[in-house]
């Protein structure tokens, strides 16, 4: 027979024991002293860093339990995992929009300049003008109107003084010329006197033979002596006229340079009173002046050719971006587009393709990050983006220049398709998948694919209206459309 026997340790805690058989029964036990609260040894005390130790592996202990007791979704299905985002298959409208970026300006504008002198004031020297009135910013104008007005004193009396000079000069060339045309003509009668002196020596010298021979040797030689002075005459007249000529060409010549330097002063001083050749806005830019840059103002000096406003026809307004290179394939002249401008989110303004670039620029500059190894250029160098003007056709007080706005190009609109999230959407290998929910968990199911937007998905076949799937996909290793 096996008896056991319960004995306490040190700690008070009790233990079985088993003892070794006996032959005969036990005796009866005779009790014992009873022990008393208190009167016993005292329990050892834990050190702070020991029950720390131990709230510690408990922490992890628990951890451990809850995460090994979680289920992780997959492919084959499971027990749904709460707190997925999940949609519903439903049948809607399914439109492919392209949204391109810009800034509003005028497809109608004058640029307006501080004019550039012909005459000796600036002669491309880079002298500065004063602004003495201008047309204030925001106010509207009309074609031909004086928008600005430079100081003009200086022109003025510029323009008197080649007046002046022009009249003297002009009286001096009249005086020279009538000096040369007495001179001539006196040059001319002497060759009239002497070419009848010739003439007159030859009638006497027909008369040599009644004549003795020393009067008709005196006739012979009369004769000759006026032939050659009359010949030479002749040829003088005929050197003096070429030689006014070409005094009289000179002295025109200064008059038309005193004339024309005269006419510059005028158009000078006519572009002094700049006007607008079209009507519309003004719009006062922004320049460095005074050591800062801000907008013009009467006082300021300007340098010719300097930018210090513009006239934008509010009637024909624009939206002027950029298109990505690999987009404009999609986009056609004409093709209507939605505007909106980020000044009023919630206001659309209609619009279409007006110009589409023949040339791709940069979009960056040459500041920008170092192209990959083996290419030339920064970044911005090697992204191409193709100009477009968006017409706005719709004429709204709102619509200010310099605005940001964007314009969305309508690809492609189905009235009635499947449509689903894009990140929804994953291609494992091949295959595009989703998940669908269902009684035991999601379940991987593979659909075949229409349209593809920014953001929505038509789904041709594999899903019907009605069914829940989760709006992100759940595969470990995926590739989702929507990273594509």
């Amino acid at each position: 027979m096996i008896a056991a026997v319960t004995t306490p340790d040190v700690l008070g805690n009790k233990f079985f024991a088993v003892a070794a058989p006996r032959e005969a029964p036990a005796p009866e036990p005779v009790p014992g002293p009873e022990r008393v609260p208190g009167s016993g040894p005292e329990r050892p005390k834990l050190p702070n860093w020991a029950i720390g130790a131990l709230v510690a592996v408990g922490v992890g202990a628990g951890l451990w339990i809850y995460t090994s007791g979680q289920q992780s979704p997959s492919a084959s299905g499971g027990t749904p995992v709460a707190g997925i985002p999940t949609v519903t298959v439903e049948t809607t409208r399914f439109e492919n929009v392209l949204r391109i970026g810009g800034t509003v300006g005028a497809m109608d504008y004058a640029v307006i300049r501080a004019p550039r002198m012909e005459g000796g004031r600036d002669r491309g020297r880079g002298s500065s003008m004063t602004i003495q009135t201008m047309a204030e910013g925001g106010t509207i104008v009309e074609p031909g109107t004086v928008v600005a007005e430079f100081e003009s004193r200086a022109t003025q009396d510029s323009l008197d003084t080649y007046a002046s000079t022009l009249a003297q000069t002009k009286a001096t060339v009249a005086a020279r010329k009538a000096e040369m045309q007495i001179a001539t003509e006196t040059l001319r009668q002497d060759f009239r006197t002497t070419k009848a002196e010739a003439d007159k020596a030859a009638l006497d010298l027909q008369t040599a033979e009644v004549r003795s021979l020393i009067q008709a040797e005196i006739f012979r030689l009369l004769a000759e002596e006026g032939e050659a002075s009359s010949i030479q005459l002749e040829r003088e007249v005929e050197l003096q006229e070429d030689a006014d000529a070409a005094e009289s060409r000179s002295l025109d010549i200064t008059v038309e340079q005193d004339v024309k330097r005269m006419a510059r002063t005028e158009s000078d001083l006519e572009k002094m009173k700049v006007r607008t050749p079209v009507g519309g806005l003004v719009v006062v830019d922004t320049m460095f002046t005074r050591g800062t840059f801000q907008q013009a103002s009467p006082g300021d000096q300007v340098y010719a050719g300097a930018l210090f406003m513009r006239v934008v026809d509010l009637s024909s307004m624009a939206v002027f971006a950029q298109l990505n290179q690999a987009d404009t394939q999609l986009v056609e002249l004409g093709t209507p587009v939605s505007v909106r401008l980020d000044a009023y989110p919630d206001v659309v303004f209609e619009g279409r393709i007006r110009s589409i670039g023949a040339m791709a620029t940069s979009s960056g500059s040459g500041g920008g990050r170092r192209g990959p190894p083996g290419s030339s250029g920064s970044r911005g160098e090697w992204i191409k983006k193709v100009p477009v003007e968006v017409e706005i056709l719709t004429e709204d007080e709102r619509i200010k220049p310099d605005l940001s706005a964007s314009a969305d190009v309508l690809i492609e609109s189905r009235p009635d398709a499947l449509v689903v999230p894009r990140a929804a959407v994953a291609q494992i290998g091949e295959r595009p998948v989703v998940w669908v929910q269902g009684d035991a968990g999601f379940e991987a199911r593979e659909v075949r694919l229409g349209s593809i937007g920014n953001t929505k998905v038509v789904v041709e076949s594999g899903l019907e209206t009605g069914e829940v799937i989760a709006a992100q996909a759940l595969a470990e290793e995926d590739t989702q459309l929507a990273r594509l």
